[in-house]
């Protein structure tokens, strides 16, 4: 199956009719052309159903990645994914680093009281 796309064969043709374009002489059955919406697409309908591939209207690609929704998607994913992990990362450096002085006595040095001399 082929994949065209409206906006590469231009604006739509509000006079443009398949049955008004009879002159053009179509090789193919008129209702093949009835999503056309102008001659330049009903030309390249032509020429794919001559080549005896299927046609269909496709959405233009990834045009959707520069809508203001998907960079709010990627917003949030920064403010509740990666923040937080990277604040719970610190933290718990933090916390290993404020241990290491205790941890390195081992921990009958937590429990046993210091004694002065």
């Amino acid at each position: 199956m082929v994949c065209l796309f409206h906006g590469d064969y231009g604006p739509a043709d509000p006079a443009f009719t398949v049955s008004g374009a009879n002159g053009h002489g179509w090789t193919i059955d008129a209702s093949l052309l009835k999503d056309a919406r102008n001659i330049g697409e009903a030309e390249a309908i032509q020429r794919h159903v001559l080549k005896g591939q299927s046609v269909a209207w496709c959405h233009q690609g990834y045009s959707w990645v520069d809508q203001d929704a998907i960079g709010w998607f990627y917003l949030a994913a920064f403010v509740f994914v990666v923040l937080p992990h990277i604040f719970l990362k610190i933290k718990a450096w933090n916390s290993r680093l404020g241990a290491g002085s205790t941890a390195s006595r081992g921990i009958e040095a937590t429990l046993k009281p210091q004694l002065d001399p």
